[in-house]
């Protein structure tokens, strides 16, 4: 179960970054990355304690994916307070026939 859950944080942290980056400009925040994942596993091998490197692992890969999902939350927001702007100013230019209707989930 533990494995498990550190191969899916493993992969879910690159994943985060990946696709924060695909919105953002860049994304590297967060406590464990590729190369300090490497190191603990390493660590943990060489002196037999790979459940507890494990559990560190686990957490703090759960961490960097929340602190990255958080990151770029916060990243985003005044950029999509921007874009509603310019989308509600763009509308009102436009005459009310051909007006597109706004997502109000977004808007809201």
């Amino acid at each position: 179960m533990l494995v498990g859950i550190v191969m899916t944080t493993s992969v879910m942290v690159s994943y985060t970054r990946a696709r924060a980056e695909s919105l953002i400009p860049s994304c590297k925040v967060g406590f464990l990355e590729r190369p300090e994942r490497i190191v603990l596993v390493l660590i943990g091998a060489l002196f037999n304690r790979m459940a507890p490197v494990l559990w560190v692992i686990a957490v703090l890969s759960t961490i960097t994916v929340i602190h990255r999902m958080w990151y770029t939350y916060q990243q985003m927001k005044p950029l999509t307070e921007q874009e509603l702007k310019t989308q509600a100013t763009a509308a009102e230019s436009k005459p009310k026939e051909q007006r597109p209707k706004l997502n109000p989930a977004i808007s809201a």
